[in-house]
């Protein structure tokens, strides 16, 4: 065990002949330290808890999730394999209800002041979930100082981050699921690094700012020992240095650290609303690709995931959110050992207007990719691009796609994945009868598109703030990411241009024409094969409204706009009305120009992506939005027309 040095503790009639400025920080017996708020600091709440359980992603998906997508940032190498187990603990499994009640000496008088209900937990009943990964590095970095690694990432930092490249956690946020999956708002972690013959622990609680005694206290604090502790500016967290607890946590919570690099999570009192089989059902639905590929194994309590089983546990727990799964994970498997010498080179030039289109192809190579597509045959591309970075320097980077139509495919599954982690939101296939994939392997292009991630990494954001801080220019990064998400469904398009089958029979049942003597076509009535009513299909509600104004007009969200449509492209075109004919095919630059200083645009969560001659592309990134647009002939009447 690495030595640190002893304790200075600071006895209270001494604090006066310390230097003004420092701060006692109040010690319980069981390795809780609680530092007061500063009068001169920001009060400081943690609100993100929402982003990991909301309408969109429940507390159960998101705790597999970030575990996961952790454990796979730390793998050992980028062709290994990560096991990651999930295990319930209870008395039944070695928890001492003595032991687990010590753990809380001190932290329970600051849970009870946050408002946690602790008539709610049975102390002489303790529960855990443990989360171990195996064939990772652990937490690298330095255990007693900050630094810019993952040690000092994970324990000592909130909301940052200095994973990169195919790392897929971002934000520094993603370790709040552990604090808030614990009814007692805390939870412990034990790290094996290769080549050390030690465990470090550490523990943090995540509450409410709070008052107690006369004294705020900010929302994190430590389970850990503190060193340089007589130094206001130099003390710091570090590992319990104490053997003997060490063991004890080890021993209770049954780790399987020995010898294992890796990390160990230990959470209290997990959420009572967790079950294996819904986690199992989180745990394929995100990580099918990892899964099927066979570069991620999961285990929950004694049930093993891995490539040899996925399909059977995908159709006994999954089947309601994955469809056609024998389809699918062949599809995937096809992709995955696709050989990239097979795939079609795109000239960088393909995204110079942003989109993947017939100029983009010489006609005979067109011709070739959509008989194979027509043919049922899988067709790769890869897709070339540079990154801009902020400093001024370039990278060449790219990702492939993929997309074939099987015979018997009912519905379309378009898949987006970077560095293995799928984004579920991004799918808008639709009635698109056909597999694509978006993947994403580079190191360059896998930071850029991990910068415009949300927080709980399902979908990608043009307008990231990381990508206006990392690239150059908001309008590069913006249009980039549109062309890496819209890319899957522009190849479909462009191959099943001339090679969508017509049904000649599909309205049979509805009408039809019998030829008579005279050679004419006479519609007669047939009685439709089914007899029964078809049901009138109810009309879509309106989410946006369109308001005109003496000199322009609003646009706004109504009440059905849902937030899963966002992000949100909203195209606009303007044109005066003219008495006879298309107003918009008889617009004039004369007439007036969106780039001009007379019209005024002001947005609030939108953002105009472009604004040329008597077209506006919008995008729509928060609820509400409202756009407004001013500075048009009063004495005129303006038609717009808005596009999806």
């Amino acid at each position: 065990m690495q030595r640190f040095n002893k304790h200075l503790f600071i006895r209270k009639e001494l604090a006066p002949l310390f230097t003004t400025g420092h701060i006692e920080s109040d010690k319980s017996p069981m390795k809780w330290h609680f530092s007061p708020q500063l009068n001169d600091q920001v009060e400081t709440e943690v609100t993100q808890r929402d982003q990991f359980n909301n309408d969109d992603v429940a507390i159960s998906e998101t705790i597999v999730r970030e575990a996961v997508q952790n454990s796979l940032d730390a793998a050992q190498s980028d062709h290994g394999r990560v096991r990651v187990e999930f295990r319930w603990l209870d008395k039944s499994s070695g928890l001492k209800p003595e032991f687990f009640r010590s753990l809380f000496e001190g932290q329970i008088e600051h849970a009870r002041a946050s408002g946690i209900d602790l008539d709610s937990i049975d102390f002489d009943n303790p529960s855990a979930l443990v989360i171990e990964d195996f064939g990772t590095h652990g937490l690298t970095g330095s255990v007693n100082k900050k630094d810019q690694n993952n040690f000092s990432d994970f324990w000592r930092r909130h909301g940052k981050s200095h994973k990169t490249g195919k790392s897929r956690g971002r934000w520094g946020l993603g370790k709040l699921v552990y604090s808030q999956t614990s009814q007692i708002g805390c939870f412990f972690g034990a790290t094996h690094r290769a080549g050390e013959n030690c465990i470090y622990l550490m523990g943090q609680t995540v509450l409410t700012l709070r008052e107690i005694a006369g004294r705020q206290y900010p929302p994190h604090a430590f389970f850990a020992d503190i060193e340089n502790e007589d130094d206001l500016y130099a003390r710091i967290p570090v590992p319990v240095n104490d053997p003997a607890l060490v063991e004890e946590f080890e021993k209770n919570f049954g780790l399987k650290r020995q010898g294992y690099p890796g990390l160990s999570v230990m959470i209290p009192f997990p959420n009572a609303s967790f079950s294996i089989e819904k986690m199992i059902e989180v745990a394929i639905v995100n990580y099918f690709y990892p899964l099927v590929t066979g570069q991620l194994i999961l285990v929950f309590d004694d049930i093993e995931l891995n490539s040899s089983n996925v399909r059977d546990y995908a159709k006994k727990h999954a089947s309601g959110r994955l469809k056609q799964i024998d389809i699918l994970f062949d599809f995937i498997n096809e992709v995955f050992h696709a050989e990239q010498a097979d795939h079609l080179e795109m000239k960088a030039s393909w995204i110079d207007d942003r989109k993947l289109d017939e100029d983009d192809f010489d006609q005979a190579t067109l011709e070739k990719i959509r008989d194979k597509f027509s043919k049922g045959e899988l067709v790769g591309l890869h897709l070339p691009v540079t990154i801009q970075y902020s400093d001024g320097k370039d990278e060449t980077s790219g990702f492939s796609v993929y997309v074939k139509r099987p015979e018997d495919l009912i519905a379309g599954i378009d898949l987006y994945v970077r560095g293995g982690l799928t984004l579920p939101q991004e799918a808008k296939f639709g009635d698109r009868r056909a597999l694509g994939a978006m993947v994403a392997e580079d190191e360059a292009i896998c930071a850029f598109l991990g910068d415009a991630e949300n927080a709980a990494h399902t979908k990608w954001l043009q307008n990231a703030e990381k990508l206006r801080k990392n690239y150059r220019g908001q309008k590069y990064s913006s249009d980039l990411v549109k062309a890496v998400r819209n890319s899957v469904k522009e190849l479909y398009d462009l191959l099943a241009e001339v090679t969508e089958e017509i049904d000649e029979d599909a309205l049979r049942d509805f009408f039809w024409f019998e030829e008579d003597k005279s050679g004419r076509k006479t519609k007669r009535r047939k009685k439709p094969v089914n007899p029964n009513p078809v049901p009138e299909i109810p009309k879509s509600k309106p989410i946006l409204n369109l308001a005109k104004s003496g000199d322009g007009f609003s646009l706004k969200s109504t009440e059905d706009f849902s937030e899963d449509k966002l992000p949100l492209e909203i195209k606009i075109k303007l044109a005066y009305a003219i008495p006879r004919g298309n107003a918009f095919s008889k617009y004039s630059p004369h007439d007036f120009k969106i780039e001009s200083k007379k019209i005024s645009t002001t947005a609030q969560g939108a953002k105009l992506i472009s604004g040329n001659g008597n077209e506006m592309v919008l995008e729509v990134s928060e609820l509400p939005f409202q756009l407004n647009v001013k500075g048009f002939d009063k004495n005129r009447d303006l038609q717009v027309k808005v596009s999806r």
